[in-house]
């Protein structure tokens, strides 16, 4: 049997779950559902949003898509921080580099900057599609595909790396597709245009 020091990472937890039979471990099941449940439609959310956008559609249930993504991934983040690490940031910094030394061999606990960072971009980018949404649609192209590119990246590692079974499989399938047409768009606006 595991002590609850033992289940403090996200991959931990499941395991952990099925060797207790707790009220907490009842109440962490619950805790575990949440996470793995809100990091999931969050990133349903951005796909539809991007690949729509990549397509050539544009709404307001976009913006509403985009929104509500950026607002499950906070909820992951919160569920995470409230039912593994207990509000310490020491503890999710060194579940993080429990994790990054399973999976990729070195213990990088710092790596979690980079989702805050994900995080605060995502809602803030959100934001501002509802407060100025023209300033929005007009803004710098490059500014653009540099918050997108991040995003992504961020979203390939949590999906593809740092899971497993269903989740990395349609991080796997999704991602090409992605990338396909991201590079059909830049091909698109690199065409001179016809009058």
């Amino acid at each position: 049997m595991h002590s609850n020091h033992d289940c403090q990472t996200t991959l931990q937890l499941q395991h952990c779950q099925t060797e207790q039979a707790s009220p907490e471990t009842v109440i962490m099941s619950a805790g575990a559902i949440l996470i793995s449940a809100s990091v999931r439609l969050a990133l349903v959310c951005y796909a539809i949003t991007v690949i729509s956008q990549l397509i050539g559609y544009h709404s307001r249930s976009l913006r509403i898509l985009w929104t509500a993504g950026s607002l499950l991934f906070i909820v992951h983040v919160a569920a995470a921080f409230h039912f593994v690490h207990r509000w310490s940031h020491q503890a999710a910094i060194q579940s993080t580099a429990i994790e990054t030394q399973q999976l990729l061999g070195i213990a990088f606990g710092e790596g979690l900057w980079f989702s805050y960072l994900f995080v605060l971009l995502w809602l803030l980018d959100a934001t501002w599609w509802w407060v100025l949404p023209d300033g929005y649609r007009q803004r710098p192209r490059w500014l653009h595909l540099a918050l997108h590119g991040y995003l992504l990246f961020i979203a390939f590692n949590g999906a593809v790396i740092f899971e497993a079974g269903p989740t990395r499989l349609v991080g796997l399938l999704l991602t090409p597709i992605l990338l396909l047409l991201i590079a059909a768009r830049i091909r698109r606006s690199r065409q001179p245009r016809q009058s």
